[in-house]
């Protein structure tokens, strides 16, 4: 009876504890107020329906609930930007007794089993969305334009499924959604929705599925599409009213939106329609931006001009675009418009940006960009020899696929790695569930058609080794590989995981290599990636293609990835990155095979959405409008925001290195690199030893001499003797110089801190790494300091030794109570003076591998040194010119364009 009272008591708190999370959203602590109501109403009901009247028992659920859910742990919000800061017609209040969204809520908390906190960053997330589009219940004329900015692979499906739901509670008829430009995506989409909104999709024994199983069809949803048949113009007059909810998911194609168009038309003439229509367009990058030259034609390009001609047939619409590589729908012309097609896509009236899930792996965490030295985990990415990325390079034509005459060896190791993986996730408990594989080479079909060919024959070989011939040079590699590669990448993994005997991890791979599957996604094969209809028993796929497996479409499970296709723009370069997601359990069993060029760009990239993330939350905490800033991009020497067609109305946007740290990862591989930045240091080490002090900073065992009120000048004195790698884009010392220049002549920058850290007390004895004494200038040392021991050289031309900056090392120059109250690294530069800046001075320690192996013979005189700038915030009001490079919307008004 217990268990059972219990289990309702849960199911009550759960229920109410989103509703009143809601209401107490603009609240101090809103989390305990609104558990706090929801135990309360649990508590009541249990005692009346169980006649339990034990308050110890009670009190000891009630505890259980604050831990599970989280109770006092606010979650991320929303970043907001809107036109309109007040909306009227929406209260959240509204949705209180709703059907659709109710139901979606519970299926995703019990039948699908979702943490509580993802549910409810659903739930506030679309609320955010649903107060900037139009009320579907007013007569009035409503033309709503926003756009919601997500993460690769990120639930983005799941937000905008909570958002139609709650749309049709609200009184909206239409729902279309634009779901890619392929079948499958189109296709995985409808079975989504169906499941999810519509509600009437039975099993195999015909039970309900999805929500119905929360709820039966109460209520009827029409669907004008079905997971086999998008719209077409034979069934012009044999579609449901639209005057009822109705669902439409449709590809991005000429042919199926003009039908679509013609369709809609039809139904509004033949029955006087006035309906309130909500258009949701998934990928909006992809295709709906206008791609025409304005110079050559006024006429937008297809798809662009069908989505707008779809929206002026109604008099109530919102348009809502999903992306997580905005660049391109930042950059629409804010102005445009036609008589035609009305206005352009431009998100005039709001942009959302979703906060970063829990446990979502972006590429910050597989490329190390935000890290701190503490940061324990080892790299993910393997780089591809020269003669691999050589071989790729050679295939650019179709009639190229016979130089691809067998799997290449970097290849194999990777579909070792894969079965590897297989074996210890099903060790590890994670059996029944689907495992993927990439292979993404080319763009060309029947090159994608060769390689498949070429694997399939490899794996069957493989597979023979394995199975009956335990001794091979096979099963020797993949016990190699296991042991040098897996077992010791998660033995250093930043969680303790259990690490398995090779025999057990052996007999798990006998098992695996028979079910596992060879796959070509394109459109060229009939091949399909059915993960739905294996949900039960999982899939275990090597999938090889191309543009298909591109964007959109989920690769569940993807733990390799073989990846080797360039180019040079940043939304399509993001978008291939398919092995970004939720891999939780299995996180450190992922590998990325790629160049390091690819690496390289895929870090920039990172950081250039970390650093638009940021510039879009300062925008929206001062409250401005989209139309009245532009937010500013990240640009890079050698690639794109977008497509050239797509960057018409970008203009470069000179910034500084305002509110950041800057830190040496990239270090090259020849001598006269290290012997120039051991005389660099040690000729400014000669200048100010006379002011070097030693010192402490926070109690903590690490030691600096540090030097105040240094003058910039020799600062800059130091850059330029100072080599930065020429594969180290944004931390370039001359970029630094100039900026520090132009600063300077502001009166900014002028005086600085310099910390050399002293790694004495942080020698690492336990693995090895005695005290390495080092001679800088006139002064001496206790002990280089020890970074990048789990990193691995496998670059040709530099190596990467991680971040060498320890978490707030950066603000040694500060009030050490501050530092320790302010978790923050934006409040804490804001507290430096425009005036200072700090730079800090590693000599790093020659022992660790990635130094040893190098052919250079380090000694105390000269060893690596690693240097970082911590730079104050940006002045509000400043105005000079700066050396970041940025492109902005030329077409939005300048207003606010000196914050």
């Amino acid at each position: 009876m217990d268990n059972q009272a219990k289990d309702y008591y849960e199911s009550i708190f759960q229920t109410n504890y989103l509703n009143f999370l809601n209401m107490f959203s603009n609240q101090e602590n809103a989390s305990v107020k609104a558990a706090d109501h929801a135990l309360n109403l649990a508590e009541t009901t249990v005692k009346t329906m169980y006649k339990i009247q034990e308050n110890q028992l009670l009190q000891s659920w009630a505890l259980e609930m604050y831990v599970k859910y989280n109770v006092g742990i606010e979650i991320d919000k929303a970043i907001v930007m809107r036109a309109e800061q007040s909306t009227e017609w929406f209260n959240f209040q509204n949705l209180a007794g709703s059907f659709f969204w109710s139901r979606y809520k519970q299926y995703l908390l019990t039948i699908k089993a979702w943490p509580l906190e993802v549910v409810q960053a659903i739930d506030e997330t679309t609320n955010e969305v649903l107060q900037s589009l139009g009320d579907p219940n007013s007569s009035e004329p409503f033309d709503r334009r926003g756009l919601v900015l997500g993460y690769v692979q990120s639930g983005k499906t799941a937000n905008f499924t909570g958002l139609i739901n709650k749309a049709y509670d609200l009184g909206y008829k239409l729902v279309i959604v634009l779901a890619g430009m392929h079948n499958d995506l189109r296709a995985q989409t409808q079975i989504r929705l169906e499941e999810e909104v519509v509600g009437s999709i039975l099993d195999e024994n015909g039970k309900p599925k999805g929500v119905a199983q929360i709820r039966d069809n109460e209520r009827i949803i029409s669907t004008w599409t079905k997971v086999d048949q998008d719209i077409s113009n034979s069934s012009t007059g044999n579609v449901a009213h639209i005057d009822q909810p109705t669902l439409m998911v449709v590809k991005k194609n000429k042919d199926v939106l003009e039908s679509l168009k013609g369709q809609l038309q039809y139904h509004k003439k033949l029955y006087n329609l006035d309906i309130p229509v909500l258009i949701i367009d998934d990928e909006a990058d992809q295709a709906s931006v206008d791609t025409s030259d304005p110079e050559k034609s006024e006429d937008p390009k297809t798809i662009n001009r069908l989505i707008r001609q779809i929206l002026e047939i109604f008099n109530r619409k919102a348009y809502v675009g999903y992306t997580a590589t905005p660049f391109a729908n930042l950059l629409i012309n804010v102005n445009a418009t036609t008589q035609e097609e009305g206005k352009d896509l431009y998100p005039k009236d709001f942009i959302v940006g979703l906060p970063k899930p829990k446990e979502y792996c972006g590429p910050e965490e597989y490329f190390n960009v935000l890290e701190e030295e503490e940061y324990e985990r080892p790299s993910l990415i393997r780089y591809l020899p020269k003669e691999e990325k050589d071989l790729f390079d050679s295939i650019t034509k179709k009639h190229h696929g016979h130089k691809f005459e067998e799997v290449p060896e970097t290849m194999r190791e990777a579909m070792l790695s894969f079965l590897i993986v297989i074996a210890i996730r099903n060790l590890r408990g994670q059996r029944n569930v689907h495992n993927s594989m990439l292979i993404h080479t080319s763009r060309l079909k029947d090159v994608q058609s060769i390689i498949k060919t070429e694997v399939a024959s490899e794996f069957n070989n493989i597979v023979n080794y394995i199975q009956y011939n335990p001794k091979s040079n096979i099963v020797e590699q993949l016990r190699n590989l296991y042991i040098r590669d897996f077992v010791e990448t998660t033995t250093n993994w930043d969680v303790e995981i259990n690490v398995f005997e090779w025999n057990l991890v052996y007999e798990e791979i006998k098992q695996v290599v028979e079910k596992l599957e060879i796959m070509e996604i394109n459109g060229n094969s009939s091949d399909v990636l059915a993960y739905h209809d294996n949900k039960d028993k999982g899939l275990n796929v090597i999938a090889i293609g191309g543009d298909k497996l591109s964007r959109g479409l989920t690769l569940e499970g993807l733990s390799i990835t073989y990846y080797y296709r360039n180019t040079v723009m940043y939304d399509t370069l993001m978008q291939m990155g398919r092995w970004f997601g939720f891999r939780q359990g299995y996180m450190d069993l992922c590998r990325i095979y790629t160049s390091s060029n690819i690496a390289d760009y895929f870090e920039h990239l990172a950081i250039a959405m970390v650093e638009l993330r940021k510039e879009f939350d300062k925008l929206a905490r001062l409250n401005l409008k989209p139309r009245e800033y532009a937010i500013r991009m990240l640009s890079h020497p050698k690639m794109s925001l977008t497509s050239p067609l797509k960057m018409k109305n970008a203009e470069p946007n000179v910034l500084m290195y305002h509110d950041s740290l800057q830190q040496t990862r990239i270090f090259d591989k020849d001598q006269l690199f290290y012997e120039a930045n051991m005389k660099a240091a040690n000729n400014l080490v000669n200048i100010i030893s006379s002011r070097l002090n030693e010192t402490k900073f926070g109690g903590v065992k690490t030691k600096y001499l540090m030097a105040r009120n240094i003058p910039s000048l020799h600062i800059i004195e130091f850059l330029s003797q100072y080599r930065t790698s020429q594969a180290a884009y944004v931390v370039n010392s001359q970029k630094l110089i100039n900026y520090i220049n132009m600063a300077n002549t502001h009166n900014e920058l002028i005086n600085w801190t310099v910390a050399i850290v002293d790694g004495n007390e942080n020698t690492r004895i336990d693995i090895g790494f005695d005290k390495f004494p080092v001679q800088i200038g006139d002064i001496t040392i206790n002990s280089a300091v020890i970074r990048g021991v789990n990193r691995k050289d496998n670059r040709s031309d530099s190596v990467d030794i991680g971040a060498i900056v320890a978490a707030k090392q950066e603000f040694v120059d500060l009030d050490l109570k501050e530092v320790r109250k302010i978790k923050d690294k934006d409040t804490l530069r804001s507290m430096r003076p425009k005036e200072n800046g700090t730079l800090l001075i590693y000599p790093l320690h020659p022992k660790v591998g990635i130094f040893s192996n190098l052919n250079i013979e380090f000694t105390n005189k000269l060893v690596p040194i690693g240097i970082a700038v911590s730079f104050p915030s940006e002045e509000v009001n400043s105005t000079f010119d700066k050396n970041k490079i940025y492109e902005k919307n030329k077409t939005v008004p300048e207003i606010g364009g000196k914050l």
